[in-house]
């Protein structure tokens, strides 16, 4: 008997042909809504420099923080040295520590008696001990961009796209490797290097080179890896258009010209030729984000540096949808950019991915605002049509629930 109601119920809603047409537009929507957001991941999911975060910390507690230096600035490994003082300092005072730390400071700690004279170098061996701590929970890197020539035996490759790095670079840009491994930032000799694709078999004929001896700058350097490299619009547009070696910023400054920022030549090598110092132009780091947002801030705050001179991008919220929702209102002054920045290919990728996804999220947002008009007509169209009163409603309970307690006083005799 209920089963019959319920059918007849449901006939009787959409025996309505113009009602259906608005559901079925209201669920088309919401589906396209449903499929684009999806096609939004998707295109993020294949962004892994933009993921450090979530490779570092599955729980989600720290934050991928880019930072890009004008052309004019010349940023030195030392400034960076300064830059990663400072931000483990205002860790510190954050009081950003590992949980097991926590529990060891909380823990009950047995008392020596100890010298009055010793309190001050231990009071000072336990902050360089505790900076060190916080060192361990955040990784970074640093990289500049410009170009070399490589030689080998008889054949040599001019002008080849370089970019000099430093720290755990491979971390941030887990390339494909198609033979070897990456250098390591911990190797004692920066003679390594990693190449693509399409430079291996220009200079070697093939892929299968690792160990192989070139010539940089007439030094020698050995092939640690050789990777792909990302195809397609966006990436050949970004700089990913002709091949690139990865080297370390040591050699890069030595036996290459950086591009990326300003340099002077001040700089010597072990074997005594001069190089340049300068021309960092991106730092990126996984650091503790307490407080959202609270990451940015600490990298910007340390770098010492005028809002003028830099541009600091928070990774980890870049695709979210406030971002998302503000490059949306840009829209006509994003390509007006007045800061002489020179972008390494991986952000012009993801900034070129960014408009995209925002053209996406415009159109979803229009798809709901859409949905939300046609279920506000729906539901007023109904409310007109009705053939009930609120009193009427409110009768019928009260009817129902006389007759559910007369029921259970006669089911209590």
């Amino acid at each position: 008997m209920i089963f019959e109601k319920i059918c007849n119920c449901i006939k009787s809603f959409f025996s309505n042909k113009k009602r259906n047409v608005i559901l079925i537009i209201i669920a088309a929507l919401l589906l396209v809504d449903l499929i684009l957001g999806l096609i939004c991941r998707l295109f993020v999911s294949k962004l892994p420099e933009q993921l450090a975060a979530d490779r570092w910390n599955y729980e989600g507690n720290d934050a991928q923080v880019s930072i890009f230096f004008t052309e004019d600035q010349m940023i030195t490994p030392d400034d960076i040295k300064k830059l990663e003082y400072t931000m483990e300092t205002k860790l510190r005072d954050a009081g950003v520590l590992n949980k097991d730390d926590d529990e060891e400071e909380n823990a009950g700690k047995i008392v020596d008696t100890i010298e009055l004279g010793g309190n001050e170098q231990k009071t000072e061996a336990s902050d360089k001990e505790k900076v060190n701590e916080i060192a361990l929970l955040y990784n970074s890197c640093y990289s500049a961009q410009g170009f070399t020539s490589i030689v080998f035996e008889d054949r040599t490759a001019s002008d080849v796209d370089a970019i000099g790095v430093e720290g755990d670079f491979f971390f941030f840009h887990p390339l494909t490797l198609v033979n070897g491994a990456y250098f390591s930032p911990d190797d004692i000799m920066k003679d390594r290097i990693v190449v693509d694709e399409e430079l291996a078999w220009q200079l070697f004929g093939s892929s299968d080179i690792i160990g192989q001896c070139v010539e940089i700058g007439g030094v020698n350097h050995y092939i640690a890896g050789v990777v792909k490299r990302d195809e397609g619009r966006i990436n050949k547009a970004a700089g990913l258009n002709k091949s690139v070696v990865f080297m370390s910023y040591e050699s890069l400054s030595q036996y290459g010209t950086i591009l990326s920022g300003r340099t002077d030549s001040s700089g010597s090598s072990e074997d005594g030729t001069s190089s340049s110092n300068g021309g960092i132009n991106c730092y990126e780091a996984v650091i503790p984000n307490p407080v959202d947002g609270s990451a940015a801030k600490m990298v910007k705050e340390s770098s010492g540096i005028e809002d003028k001179y830099i541009s600091v991008v928070d990774n980890t919220n870049r695709f979210t949808f406030f971002n998302i929702l503000e490059i949306i209102g840009s829209f006509g002054k994003r390509s007006m950019w007045d800061k002489p920045i020179f972008y390494p290919y991986w952000e012009n990728v993801a900034r070129g991915w960014e408009d995209i996804i925002a053209l996406i999220w415009f159109f979803k947002c229009l798809f709901r605002v859409s949905a939300a008009l046609l279920v506000t007509i729906f539901i007023v169209d109904a409310y007109r049509k009705k053939t009930w009163r609120v009193s009427q409603i409110v009768a019928y309970l009260a009817d129902k629930k006389y007759e559910y307690e007369a029921r259970k006083q006669i089911q209590g005799r």
